[in-house]
């Protein structure tokens, strides 16, 4: 997706060391919100090896500035039901969740090979953000 130009990839470090990192989609991945906000960027993958100190508020502002510079507006995330921890990091942030029900985030996990292990099918909430 990065070679096409449809997705940015933030790593955070400290020092020489990987800590973090999140995908920054251009485009929603979900029809829906396509159809209802049109192409908004939408952060993916919010991953960070420590909780707490920082690491995915810094990389969440990184993809909203990346998003600003791509003239979006607002920008968008899904947020697994059960994933309450990054729920209240996102609303904390200043994402609220839209009006349009929920998405189905639908994804593969592969082994080291490329193999598919298993398909992943998670209803999730959708938060929207007005960039300023």
């Amino acid at each position: 997706m990065h070679e096409r130009g449809e997705a940015t990839y933030l790593i955070a470090w400290d020092g020489d060391v990987p800590c973090g990192r999140v995908s920054l989609f251009h485009r929603s991945k979900y029809e829906r919100v396509r159809e209802v906000l049109g192409d908004i960027p939408e952060i993916n993958a919010l991953e960070a090896t420590s909780r707490g100190v920082g690491i995915g508020s810094r990389l969440i502002a990184s993809a909203e500035e990346s998003a600003r510079t791509l003239g979006a507006t607002r920008m968008g995330l899904a947020v697994e039901h059960g994933n309450g921890g990054a729920r209240r990091l996102y609303e904390r942030l200043g994402y609220v969740e839209w009006e349009h029900g929920d998405v189905v985030d639908r994804w593969v996990e592969r082994d080291g090979d490329g193999t598919v292990v298993r398909e992943h099918a998670d209803l999730c909430s959708y938060l929207v953000r007005r960039l300023t």
